[in-house]
């Protein structure tokens, strides 16, 4: 008995084996990645056994013909991904033992013939592909449990098509789609989803699916809730992710790594993930070790109504929020009921938002930042009215005994800019809590006057004679970028030092107005003078601006001129 597979994979095929080339008995057959251009009709294989045929990555075949599915009664597995065909035979119609159809990154297929007699598929993949309708018969899919319906050309998802689709584990929408939104009683009804993105348009329906998924924990999910006129850029994410580079996400993306063994170049690896399409929200390692995994477990909400009267559902376990365009939220207090239901937030991104007047509001509350508890990536952009990070005033009742909770305690990167009120970042209270901060980057904050605020007692003593040095720990900051904020006039207040054990990489670009680098070497209380401490590289512009300033540290001009960059 001969094998009964035929591989040819890779090969720069221009065109596929003659007809007598196929043996009755093959169970399996890859021409992956080759050249094949057209599939002819003089070529109809009697293979009645074959299990699996893999033909993806011939990104120039543009024809199959409708004799080539004839004699594959048996055929399983279908993989045509990354192909240039327009159109798939009617014969794929009578595939009825077809189990897995992929049609990822045809991006000039348009049309599909009737699905209705595949009860069999369990798989159907359409990302990226032309179509403008779901395909037809695809209520009739009753067995289907993954189904990738994300392309921007379809344009429409007709109601009653899903509850039909119970087994759904996976279902995968465009969720920048305006046309293409869920139900909320739909969605609810799909009670084996563990993988979902999709897009919901109003806050009823959103609220209803977040509800019925308490408990029913997802592996990875992307939820939207934007009107039809809301317009967002799910990749926004990646740009701001240029501060921490790439991490990956889905268990899928394990198989692409695992194809890509013995590569030991980063950039190589990371395409082959980027033309997969999976992203996600930790730094690249600085070393050669490859990127932890995590699931995708996120809610964009842009352009939505959101006040404490109506409040709003999030799932308990998300890990990325994204606001943007939300002009009535003054906080994220306003989400009412945010603060009661997660605690496994690792980053929020908060943008163009008009009314945003702090991050968080306990000025009125004294209950513990819960949801803050994990928090690791805090990205601001564009909040014209924001004032400060956490509003806390006086009616907050903590007695002056217990410090305020430690909301930054575990936050490792900040990037606030176009924030064009605020004139401090973070209060004196808070400032102790940045014991594992990494990366602070502040941008175009016209107002910027300081980055941490004084002591209350040292306000009302200014000026009174020698005030008590403060120590500001900042053990793992490795990079501080300050660039074009006229105000700033300090770091810190004058009797306070920032000590900063990491190397670190600066940039201080366009403030021509602070006078003073309260960085000191480690350890702090050194009695050499001359011991330095290391810097990666610091970046300055203006040079006038390199000669006017003054450190804390005696030494630190001249030790830090060999990584001294004028720009």
């Amino acid at each position: 008995m001969g094998p009964r597979f035929m591989v040819k994979a890779g090969i720069r095929l221009k065109e596929l084996p003659s007809t007598q080339e196929w043996k009755e008995d093959f169970e399996r057959v890859s021409f992956m990645m080759n050249k094949v251009s057209d599939i002819p009709p003089s070529l109809s294989p009697n293979c009645e056994n074959l299990l699996t045929l893999l033909l993806q990555n011939n990104k120039s075949l543009g024809r199959i013909s409708e004799s080539f599915f004839q004699n594959m009664h048996s055929l399983s597995i279908l993989d045509l991904s990354y192909t240039n065909i327009q159109q798939l035979p009617n014969s794929v119609s009578n595939l009825e033992k077809l189990n897995a159809l992929v049609l990822h990154g045809c991006e000039m297929l348009r049309y599909l013939p009737s699905l209705e007699k595949l009860k069999a598929l369990r798989k159907l993949d359409l990302r990226d592909t032309s179509i403008e309708k779901v395909p037809e018969g695809l209520e009739m899919l009753v067995n289907l449990t993954y189904l990738d319906l994300a392309t921007k050309s379809l344009k429409d998802l007709p109601i009653a098509i899903l509850p039909r689709l119970s087994y759904l584990q996976c279902l995968i929408l465009y969720v920048e789609s305006y046309t293409v939104k869920m139900d909320g009683l739909e969605a609810a009804g799909l009670r084996k989803l563990e993988i979902f993105e999709g897009r919901f348009s109003e806050l009823l329906d959103f609220n209803t699916y977040c509800k019925s998924i308490k408990g029913q924990r997802l592996a990875s999910y992307l939820l939207v809730m934007a009107p039809a006129e809301a317009k967002f850029d799910v990749n926004e994410r990646r740009q701001l992710l240029e501060y921490d580079g790439c991490r990956v996400e889905a268990p899928e993306v394990m198989k692409v790594v695992v194809a890509d063994k013995g590569v030991g170049v980063w950039e190589t690896v990371e395409f082959k993930l980027r033309q997969h399409g999976y992203y996600g929200v930790i730094s690249k390692a600085e070393s050669s070790q490859f990127p932890v995994f995590l699931p995708k477990k996120e809610v964009i909400l842009s352009g939505c109504h959101i006040q404490k009267e109506d409040p709003m559902v999030l799932p308990t376990d998300l890990r990325v929020l994204r606001i943007s365009k939300c002009h009535n939220v003054r906080s994220l207090n306003d989400i009412s009921l945010f603060f009661l239901q997660t605690n496994e937030l690792r980053l929020c991104s908060v943008e163009d938002c008009k009314g945003m007047e702090s991050v968080l509001d306990l000025s009125s509350s004294s209950s513990p930042c819960s949801s803050f508890e994990k928090l690791e990536y805090l990205w601001l952009k564009r909040l014209d009215n924001l004032r400060v990070l956490v509003k806390i005033e006086a009616s907050v009742s903590i007695p002056k005994s217990q410090p305020l909770p430690g909301i930054f305690s575990p936050l490792k990167s900040i990037l606030i800019k176009g924030c064009s009120n605020i004139k401090q970042l973070f209060p004196f209270e808070l400032a102790h809590d940045l014991q594992n901060l990494e990366k602070l980057v502040v941008c175009e904050c016209w107002q910027m006057e300081e980055i941490i605020g004084p002591k209350k007692e040292e306000e009302r003593s200014e000026g009174k004679g020698t005030k008590a040095r403060t120590e500001f720990s900042l053990p793992k900051l490795k990079k501080l970028v300050l660039k074009n904020l006229p105000m700033l006039k300090s770091l810190c207040s004058s009797s306070g030092t920032m000590i900063c054990k990491s190397p670190m990489e600066i940039q201080v670009l366009e403030c021509r107005n602070l006078k003073r680098m309260p960085l000191y070497p480690s350890p702090f209380h050194d009695t050499d003078q001359s011991t330095t401490f290391f810097i990666g590289v610091i970046y300055i512009y203006p040079k006038e601006w390199w000669e006017s300033v003054e450190w804390d540290h005696p030494n630190a001009k001249q030790d830090l001129l060999p990584y001294l960059v004028m720009l």
